[in-house]
């Protein structure tokens, strides 16, 4: 009979253990119904932070694409630049070359 006792006892301390972890549990925030829902979002929101990893990755490529494209263009205007001034000697030297010569005009002695 002592057996028995000891076994109810430690049943009713197991039993108020449980009781009391179902306790400290709480209620569910969320019916059974909206588990599949809360799933769903889950879901969303690693695609969201998929996708907004991609589109940052993207802008990135964006920025450095621009960045490249300003270069070239710079590099043209600078180009540009450098062939205005060659074409200007060239046509300085050009509109000297094509200019009459003023000759002096010498006297010949007559003999």
């Amino acid at each position: 009979m002592l057996g028995l006792g000891n076994n109810l006892n430690e049943l009713k301390i197991r039993i108020q253990k449980l009781q009391q972890e179902i306790v400290e549990l709480g209620e569910p925030n969320i019916p059974i119904v909206n588990m599949i829902d809360s799933t769903n979002l889950i879901r969303q929101n690693e695609y969201l932070e998929k996708l907004h990893i991609k589109q940052v990755d993207l802008i990135a490529a964006y920025a450095e694409y621009a960045k490249h494209l300003e270069h070239i263009v710079s590099s043209l205007f600078s180009i540009q630049a450098e062939l205005k001034n060659l074409v200007k000697e060239e046509i300085s030297i050009i509109e000297s070359e094509t200019k009459p010569k003023k000759s002096r005009k010498t006297s010949k002695k007559s003999t």
